[in-house]
């Protein structure tokens, strides 16, 4: 995948701007202007940051030097923001289901289940008792209030 040299840092003045086009092709359809149109800002994009010292080392930073100059750069550098670089997260989730889902858990429903696989994937969030005992009075209301205990 040649979409990584539209970020900055990345594009020398001896990348084949083919390459890119070539790249581009895939997302065609989710850009604004035909391929010869994305070949022209590509072009233009190459050479306003030959000249340029500080140039941007990822794809958020370039993307908030494409203005309204480079509609196609644009779309294409928020492309390259939201591909995922691996397939960790979907390994990790397939992990966590299971060491989650052991003997004694697999008669829980799918909604536990879910929450259960949230709290282990996101164990950085933390959860206090009081918010819990909130949570489960307001959505099941008892005759004996769980706050005054």
């Amino acid at each position: 995948m040649y979409l990584q040299y539209l970020i900055p840092f990345f594009l020398l003045e001896d990348t084949d701007i083919e390459k890119i086009i070539k790249s581009t092709k895939f997302y065609i359809d989710d850009l604004i202007g035909s391929i010869e149109e994305v070949r022209g800002e590509v072009t233009l994009w190459k050479q306003f940051w030959k000249s340029q010292l500080d140039k941007p080392k990822t794809a958020i930073e370039a993307l908030t030097h494409a203005s309204e100059f480079y509609p196609n750069i644009k779309e294409l550098l928020k492309i390259i923001c939201v591909i995922p670089v691996t397939t960790c997260t979907a390994e990790r989730i397939f992990s966590s289901l299971r060491q989650t889902k052991t003997y004694l858990r697999s008669t829980i429903g799918e909604d536990r289940l879910n929450g259960l696989m949230l709290l282990n994937i996101h164990r950085d969030i933390k959860i206090t008792p009081e918010e819990v005992i909130e949570e489960f009075n307001e959505k099941r209301p008892r005759k004996l209030q769980l706050q005054y205990m």
